[in-house]
């Protein structure tokens, strides 16, 4: 039975006492799994807490040779983060940030372990900090640099960002786009680390905004993408 790393992506309780699992996994991407044993009974095969969003697990597991789901015979956490799940404020970015994955997954699903490393290293990085306001959308503009569709400023003396052709311009487009104040706090979260994102300043409104443009890119780009369910109670929390 193989074994394999990986993040939880979703979770859906399935009958009395079994889950319906989908992992981001380091050796064959996303896959989706039956988990038995979770719930209904006094002493539960495996803790529900394994599997909240983007837990980073490891698992034994079998593969199904047909249609069915695959089933998971082992899972051990390998991380247990400190606040991801405690702060109201972290495990609220961190449901967001799930659904995200969650529709960039169904199309960019495969294996690849840039991408499976940047999850990793952002994830913990979010995780050590006391709150990081700015840290889901920095988050969301690296991961395109992940799944192909980064950001591409051509000119620094550009005006504008046109959201459909993912190209700065010095032309007004005629479709979606970012500019003035917005833009420029777009170019600076584009040139800067996740380390220096607790030195930027970014005003509620401001945020919200960058926020839709961001989810319209990932609408324009990725077919299969869905705006989480979650982005109204998210927006409010971070007002």
């Amino acid at each position: 039975m193989p074994n394999s790393r990986g993040f939880v992506v979703k979770s859906i309780k399935n009958g009395e006492t079994s889950m319906i699992l989908s992992c981001y996994l380091e050796d064959i991407g996303l896959k989706s799994f039956m988990v038995k044993g979770v719930y209904g009974t006094k002493k539960p095969k495996f803790s529900k807490a394994y599997f909240f969003p983007l837990n980073f697990i490891s698992i034994n597991y079998t593969l199904s040779k047909d249609d069915r789901l695959s089933y998971i015979k082992e899972v051990k956490p390998i991380n247990f983060y400190k606040s991801l799940h405690s702060s109201i404020e972290k495990s609220t970015v961190i449901v967001f940030l799930s659904e995200v994955l969650n529709s960039v997954f169904k199309e960019e699903g495969d294996k690849n372990q840039n991408l499976f490393n940047f999850l990793d290293k952002s994830l913990n990085w979010f995780d050590a900090q006391e709150i990081c306001s700015n840290f889901h959308i920095k988050f969301l503009i690296e991961l395109t640099k992940h799944i192909g569709f980064y950001p591409n400023i051509t000119s620094e003396n550009d005006k504008f960002f046109n959201i459909e052709s993912g190209s700065s311009s010095t032309i007004k487009p005629l479709s979606k786009f970012i500019d003035f104040d917005d833009y420029k706090l777009f170019k600076q979260l584009l040139g800067m680390k996740f380390e220096d994102l607790n030195y930027m300043s970014i005003d509620k409104d401001s945020r919200i905004r960058l926020l839709n443009y961001i989810i319209d890119y990932y609408s324009l780009h990725l077919q299969m993408f869905k705006s989480p369910k979650s982005i109204d109670v998210f927006c409010e929390i971070f007002k």
